[in-house]
């Protein structure tokens, strides 16, 4: 189903029917093959450009707009200002993706590894790279630079026709727990998109001294209410506490 009535720049076009031929095929999918797709598909940022979303509110993190809805898959452009990260998250019910980055972007993968949250790779994506998502990865992006840049971003699977990205776990290391939502990467999900709750691993320090810093930010930049006020007492209290005994 197309979501956006307006046609698609021939390079995603180009991916699309790909994407489709390839699961219609019966073959198995591979994120390998996503990622071959792309890069024959030669994909400019001009390309997303039409579902660019940088005015989005600064409590979102960053901006995300559906370009293409296939049921068995999607392709989604997001939107970076300078500062803008996503949640630690995995991708639900999602079997193979692909992202593609066209500004330097920090990439953080996570492993959880009996039951306490690490750092399995810190890296910078420079702009052009293409990187393979599969099911089991937890990771994080944002952007570190001063300029604004989009995301090009494939999720599928062979086996689910629809809500290939439902199921989504955001993991929220200052309240000890994972929420299960449809609503996407973001910080601080409002409770009608979160649907269930799981114990969060126990993040090493390293990690979590790494959350609370994009956090701190995150929530300097918005406007101070009181529950503002009060995440950031609770977080900086909880750093505290974890520094100070560590």
């Amino acid at each position: 189903m197309m979501v956006q009535e307006e046609v698609l720049a021939p390079a995603l076009e180009n991916l699309k029917t790909w994407i489709q031929d390839a699961i219609d095929s019966g073959e198995k999918v591979t994120a390998s093959h996503i990622k071959e797709f792309v890069e024959r598909a030669q994909i400019t940022q001009k390309d997303l450009e039409a579902y660019a979303d940088f005015d989005h509110p600064i409590e979102d993190g960053y901006g995300r707009k559906i370009i293409y809805d296939g049921g068995q898959f999607e392709i989604m452009a997001m939107s970076w200002n300078p500062s803008d990260y996503s949640s630690i998250h995995n991708h639900g019910y999602t079997q193979w993706g692909v992202v593609q980055v066209f500004g330097n972007t920090h990439h953080f993968i996570y492993q959880n590894k009996n039951n306490q949250l690490r750092f399995a790779k810190k890296e910078i994506l420079t702009a052009g790279s293409i990187v393979k998502v599969v099911n089991a990865m937890i990771h994080q992006m944002g952007n570190p630079s001063t300029d604004r840049y989009m995301t090009l971003h494939i999720y599928g699977s062979c086996e689910k026709a629809g809500d290939i990205t439902a199921d989504a776990k955001n993991y929220e290391l200052e309240h000890d727990r994972v929420n299960h939502t449809t609503g996407g990467a973001f910080f601080n999900l409002p409770e009608t998109q979160i649907y269930d709750f799981e114990p969060c691993p126990e993040p090493t320090d390293e990690v979590f001294i790494n959350y609370a810093k994009l956090m701190i930010d995150y929530y300097h930049r918005q406007e101070q209410t009181p529950e503002i006020i009060e995440l950031k007492e609770n977080l900086m209290k909880k750093l505290h506490e974890r520094i100070c005994l560590s």
